[in-house]
């Protein structure tokens, strides 16, 4: 994470990063809000998130600094403040020049499609400030697009689809205290006989037959591992809070008047309210419920849940 200095710091950049991916973070000389890691997934590959507020004063060779840091391949992707044609937007500024340069110098390409990513409430207009780019060698692994809901910001989330991830299948595990144990021992001694030490592979003969009996005998559990656990705040009324706010956005965006203006607005303080409170509320009920008999066990699992955390 790395947030702009001075008392009146705005903005700030950061990555979260799941804990099976393996990572290191890049140490970046650079007075700009970014921050960059190396990951591994199919390919090692570096990711850096950056913030440039429309305020700051940025001059082409700091960003020509920052890209010469970043080992390659790399994804650079934030929210730039930079206006072009070239991804989509109405306007062009000194800025969006400055990005198209630095992208033709470097051999660089953009991921945008053109989709709006940013939507100005009072005019009632979309831009498109953030950018996405990448090392030519990434350019067909990623998929752009932008999330249909605003998700309570003004910037529409940016959504990179790749195909660099490793897709394991669902894990399967065991549940032997469900087992046939009885069917399990009858089919052992049946199928597991001294002929298969006559094969051509005997052990994989034997393996396959032993797995095959197990299938046939033991029951398994799926686990899908893209499978988010639910949060135990998250009820009725944060869903129909959200619903109410979604809809309140599809409105606006048909008809941008200064009424359906207020009612998002509204709407959308009300379902960050009664998110907060449901939060809170359920912390407390989980405080109050503990006493000195209570399991670190119990607690813990209960953390976990409230983080939104798989065990």
């Amino acid at each position: 994470t790395k947030s702009s200095p001075g008392d009146n710091a705005t903005g700030g950049v950061t990555l979260y990063i799941h804990k099976s991916v393996l990572f290191s973070e890049i140490q970046l000389d650079t007075d700009l809000q970014a921050v960059a890691v190396r990951v591994s997934a199919k390919k090692t590959l570096t990711v850096c998130n950056i913030y440039l507020p429309p305020s700051l004063d940025v001059n082409f060779s700091a960003l020509e600094h920052l890209i010469q840091q970043l080992p390659a391949p790399f994804v650079l992707v934030g929210d730039l403040n930079a206006h072009s044609p070239l991804w989509g937007d109405v306007r062009q500024d000194s800025r969006g020049q400055m990005i198209e340069e630095l992208l033709n110098d470097y051999n660089l390409c953009l991921l945008n499609t053109g989709e709006p990513t940013y939507r100005h409430h009072s005019h009632h207009s979309f831009s498109v400030p953030d950018v996405s780019i990448c090392d030519p060698s990434l350019a067909l692994e990623f998929d752009w697009l932008t999330h249909n809901d605003l998700c309570g910001s003004d910037h529409f989330p940016i959504i990179l689809k790749t195909s660099l991830r490793d897709d394991e299948p669902a894990a399967e595990h065991w549940k032997f205290d469900r087992a046939d144990w009885m069917s399990f021992r009858t089919l052992c001694m049946s199928r597991l006989s001294d002929e298969l030490a006559l094969s051509e592979d005997p052990v994989a003969q034997f393996t396959d037959t032993l797995i095959e009996i197990a299938n046939q005998t033991i029951p398994k559990s799926h686990t899908s591992k893209n499978k988010l656990p639910k949060v135990p705040w998250f009820n009725d009324a944060c869903k129909q809070a959200i619903k109410e706010r979604k809809k309140a956005q599809r409105k606006l965006f048909r008809n941008p008047t200064a009424e359906n203006v207020l009612a998002f607005k509204q709407l959308k303080a009300k379902a960050r309210h009664i998110i907060k409170t449901q939060k809170k509320t359920s912390w407390q009920n989980f405080c109050s419920s503990l006493t000195s008999k209570t399991k670190p066990k119990t607690v813990w699992k209960a953390i976990r849940k409230i983080k939104g955390k798989k065990s």
